[in-house]
C-alpha cells in the first residue's frame, strides 16, 4: 500500500476481495451444508462414543429407579464429568438416556 493512499478498513478489503472472486467466477457460499456435514458427523461420533463409555453407569442408575435430577446429582457426587467436562444437569441426563435408548 502506498504511503499517501488512505488505509482501507477490514470490511472494505473483504468486500473488494469477494467482488474480485465473484468476477473470476467463484460461486460464493455454495458449500455451506457440505462444510457442516463433516463437523456434524465428527461431533455425533464423539457423543456416541462418550455415551457408550457411560452406558454401564446409566444402566445402574436407571436400575435404582432414579429420576433425571437424582442421576445428575449422583454423577456429580461421584465426580463423573459430563461430556464437556462440567457438571451434569437433568437435561444432559435426559439427552444421554435418549442417545442410549434402543433403536435410536
Amino acid at each position: 500500500m502506498a504511503k499517501d493512499s488512505p488505509a482501507l478498513s477490514v470490511s472494505e478489503r473483504t468486500r473488494a476481495a469477494l467482488a474480485q472472486a465473484k468476477a473470476r467466477g467463484v460461486v460464493l457460499g455454495s458449500a455451506g451444508a457440505r462444510n457442516l456435514q463433516a463437523t456434524l458427523e465428527k461431533r455425533t461420533a464423539s457423543a456416541d462414543e462418550f455415551a457408550r463409555l457411560q452406558q454401564p453407569v446409566f444402566a445402574e442408575l436407571q436400575a435404582l429407579g432414579m429420576t433425571h435430577r437424582e442421576m445428575a446429582a449422583e454423577l456429580n457426587r461421584r465426580g463423573i464429568a459430563a461430556a464437556r467436562g462440567g457438571e451434569w444437569t437433568h437435561g444432559q441426563v435426559q439427552r444421554m438416556l435418549n442417545r442410549l435408548a434402543p433403536g435410536r
